[in-house]
């Protein structure tokens, strides 16, 4: 058979089109039997990886290329998380090689996002790390026939997407100059001028924006400015324009006219949001605040005790809003959820989450330092796991059911104790995770109020708020707002499939606006008779088994499971970790039992039920790799199994193993089918958050990060 030659990619970017084709010579050699002259690639390595990338992607044998082979190896260890000692020389040879895949379509986006992660969670060399990764982006962007600004929002974007550090833009000119590229031009204008000054001199933040609107300096550096500099920067202002407000403002104006007062005097001198959007105006904090309008006593009745300090002054100083704004600053995918609704005078945070793909908390915007108060709509890090960085500089208070209260305060305790801030964002303090730490956990613990499912509570000016069950997880809910007269239901993640925890929610459908939860959206339905099936048949013919769930809903649900198919009465169930922890805090009960602290060596009788869905780490990932060669023992997954976790690996064949694995698929989401039927019977503006979908279904808005919607009144 004639092998037609291997063209290189396109590329008109002449260092890296020279690379490319320099690799595809090389291919061309090896396919005649020679070797791979001695070289260095674009980024220090070895040439032979560029070549072994494009022999993967050509279909072309490559043992030849020994050096390439060994960093081929060493890369499958790292998305194993299975090398004993790590060396930066060789992460950065992994990660060259993963680019390199990527770049030519051997890997996707998740694995390159993997490998860069693993690295900076396990090098403490994050110089190294993020040197390198600069000049990758660069050349991605140059790949794609980039430059200048359409450059610098490509890296922007990936910087996004990978959770890196907001860099300073000054440091792409020099991976620029190495490929050819001049970005010089750009970074001398104005914008990024002002963004190198800020960040170089903070402590001369306010003669670096003398002269210049707040409307000016924030379209200018909302991208490149990080988050707790854009914090500060706003507060700057803010202090600034109420003083100026104030002169206007008598000691006698009635509320509406000092309202109205401020609102003009904001708009002649620019202290605007995004988009030129007003900000929320709070009277309560002018200097000298006229006086209050005397509150109506049936809506302190609806205020929850525990809010009324906070929240009486913001709703004597409110008026009828006339403006209603949905701010996605975070969910629009899977991950890190937060969506602002806000009010002439203040507004609600409905959940403030944490990515744990990339360490990402929801968008900063100005708004998120007006809010009144924050609404959680359940006990997942992913939509709880932002508040101890939340809490850095907000000082109300956040609600949910007692049940999610609890159990966030173990699960944010948990995230604080194995890391869940890690690498070069968490020692910078201009980074917002930084403020992860357990001085502003203390804050979240003390600043939870109560909410109880069905009964509405005021818990903003004019915002009325009833939590409706989600059957999600324990203590799970559903938020119908109200706002004037508007409703507005934030479903979170909600299930309206029968479980063995839960009924399955009834949710209304009549409300003018409903952001729902699209995890499965399009996706196949999931069957839990089948699930169970799987469970029965390796409980029945395996042992000891190692079941890794999420410590909150799943694991409740395995082992209620495992109580109604009767295995708890057979074999040995031991519930560990904060999966332990979590269902006695539920209060379920059955037979099963505690993981002894002297058990170290499951017996065959074993079933452990322990939390990490994904098999990422603790006891559950340990006992499978002291019985991943025994061909009795049994793994058994059951969640949702993110790319190149090593539940994702051994499901997917990537990890060797003798012992049988089974993958009992569940979820705590709607199934897909019962989910577009809810969906298809709404009746108001339906807007579909928190889904892997990339194209908007029809019917739906689907929003982008920092996108807003504004509500008619």
């Amino acid at each position: 058979m004639t092998r037609t030659k291997y063209e290189p990619p396109s590329v008109s970017n002449k260092t890296i089109a020279t690379f490319m084709n320099r690799a595809a010579s090389d291919l061309a050699a090896l396919t005649k039997g020679k070797r791979v002259p001695d070289g260095k690639g674009a980024f220090g390595e070895s040439r032979e990886l560029l070549a072994f990338e494009m022999a993967r992607a050509s279909q072309v044998g490559h043992d030849a290329l020994a050096v390439a082979t060994r960093a081929h190896e060493r890369l499958l260890l790292v998305f194993r998380d299975d090398i004993r000692e790590v060396k930066t020389e060789d992460l950065l040879e992994s990660m060259t090689l993963c680019f390199y895949g990527f770049v030519l379509g051997n890997y996707d986006d998740e694995d390159f996002r993997y490998v860069y992660r693993y690295s900076v969670y396990n090098c403490t060399d994050h110089h190294s790390i993020e040197s390198w990764l600069q000049k990758a982006l660069v050349f991605l962007a140059l790949f794609e026939d980039m430059s200048g600004r359409e450059l610098m929002q490509e890296v922007f974007e990936w910087m996004r997407f990978l959770g890196t550090p907001i860099w300073s833009p000054a440091v792409l000119s020099g991976p620029c100059s190495e490929f050819g590229s001049d970005i010089s031009p750009v970074l001398t204008q104005e914008g990024f001028r002002l963004v190198d000054a800020i960040r170089r001199h903070p402590q001369y933040m306010s003669e670096a924006i003398s002269g210049k609107s707040y409307q000016e300096v924030r379209q200018a550096t909302k991208d490149w400015l990080p988050d707790a500099l854009s914090s500060k920067l706003f507060s700057l202002y803010r202090s600034h324009e109420y003083k100026k407000a104030q002169e206007r403002i008598t000691e006698s104006m009635p509320v509406r006219q000092a309202l109205e007062t401020a609102q003009t005097v904001f708009e002649e001198t620019g202290f605007v949001s995004d988009d030129s959007s007003a900000l929320p105006i709070r009277l309560q904090d002018l200097p000298a605040p006229p006086p209050a309008e005397e509150v109506n006593p049936a809506i302190f009745e609806l205020i929850p005790q525990k809010l009324r300090m906070e929240l009486l002054s913001a709703v004597a100083y409110s008026t009828k809003t006339k403006s209603i704004e949905i701010i996605f600053i975070g969910g629009p995918r899977i991950g890190r959820s937060g969506i602002l609704i806000k009010t002439d005078t203040g507004g609600i945070l409905l959940d403030y989450g944490f990515s744990v793909a990339n360490q990402k908390i929801p968008e900063w915007v100005p708004e998120l330092q007006m809010i009144d108060t924050v609404l959680v709509s359940h006990a997942h890090l992913d939509h709880v796991g932002g508040l101890p960085a939340l809490y850095e500089t907000y000082t109300g208070k956040w609600c949910s059911t007692a049940l999610t209260g609890v159990i966030s305060k173990a699960l944010l305790e948990d995230a604080l104790n194995v890391g869940a801030s890690h690498g070069p964002r968490k020692d910078d303090m201009w980074d917002m995770i930084s403020a992860y730490h357990e001085s502003n956990l203390d804050k979240v613990t003390k600043s939870h109020v109560r909410l109880e499912v069905g009964k509405s509570s005021e818990v903003g000016s004019g915002i009325v708020v009833t939590p409706i069950d989600a059957s999600h997880i324990p203590g799970s809910v559903s938020y119908l707002v109200d706002i004037e007269g508007v409703r507005i239901l934030y479903t979170g993640d909600f299930n309206t499939d029968q479980t063995i925890l839960f009924p399955g929610s009834s949710l209304p459908t009549d409300a003018n606006v409903v952001i729902l939860d699209g995890t499965y959206w399009g996706r196949e339905d999931f069957s839990r008779p089948q699930a169970s099936e799987i469970i029965t048949d390796v409980a029945n013919k395996q042992g000891p088994i190692v079941i890794p769930t999420f410590a909150v809903g799943r694991s409740q649900e395995i082992l209620m499971t495992l109580e109604a198919l009767g295995v708890t009465q057979r074999k040995n169930v031991i519930v560990t970790g904060l999966a332990e922890r979590v269902t006695k805090l539920v209060g379920l009960q059955g037979h099963w039992q505690v993981m002894k602290k002297n058990k170290t060596v499951l017996d065959k009788d074993d079933i452990l039920v322990s939390g990490g869905g994904m098999m990422g780490g603790g006891l559950a990932r340990q006992h499978f790799r002291e019985h991943r060669d025994n061909p009795e023992a049994g793994v058994i997954l059951c969640g949702y199994l993110a790319p190149r976790t090593p539940g994702w690996n051994v499901v997917n064949g990537y990890e060797p193993h003798k012992c049988r694995v089974e993958y009992a698929r569940l979820s705590a989401h709607s199934s897909a089918s019962n989910l577009e039927k809810y969906v298809r019977s709404c009746t108001g503006t339906r807007i579909i958050v928190h889904t892997p979908v990339e194209v908007p279904p029809e019917g739906l808005i689907m929003p982008d990060y920092r996108t807003r919607i504004r509500i008619p009144v």
